[in-house]
């Protein structure tokens, strides 16, 4: 194989390798409260991924306030946040009352280093 070759499938392989890495750092995991039920209440996202908690019965998602903890915000839909370092985050949500509750729920998110 000629040297140019081998430089070619060098680059080719180098941009799929970082294209791999640009596509878990965009990681998005939806849930509902269903869902989220079934899981144990327990979501594993990489770092830079999202989670999307789309279901109009969550009434309040949060964590506590800090430094390290992700940020909540409402948006069209529901609620996300961004996970942007490995740990493990335990926040809470709340279900509208259509649901029978208004009880308050714990919430753990773990959060994995990506696979480079």
């Amino acid at each position: 194989m000629s040297r140019l070759l081998r430089g070619a499938a060098l680059v080719l392989a180098l941009v799929a390798w970082l294209e791999g890495g640009v596509a878990e750092a965009q990681e998005r995991m939806t849930v509902t409260v269903r869902q989220l039920f079934d899981l144990g209440h327990r979501i594993e996202v990489t770092a830079g991924g999202e989670v999307m908690w789309a279901d109009p019965h969550f009434d309040r998602v949060w964590f506590p306030a800090g430094a390290d903890s992700p940020k909540v915000e409402r948006v069209s839909g529901g609620f996300r946040a961004m996970f942007t370092r490995p740990g493990t985050y335990r926040g809470a949500f709340t279900v509208t009352a259509g649901h029978g509750t208004n009880d308050v729920y714990n919430m753990t998110v773990v959060v994995q280093a990506g696979s480079r």
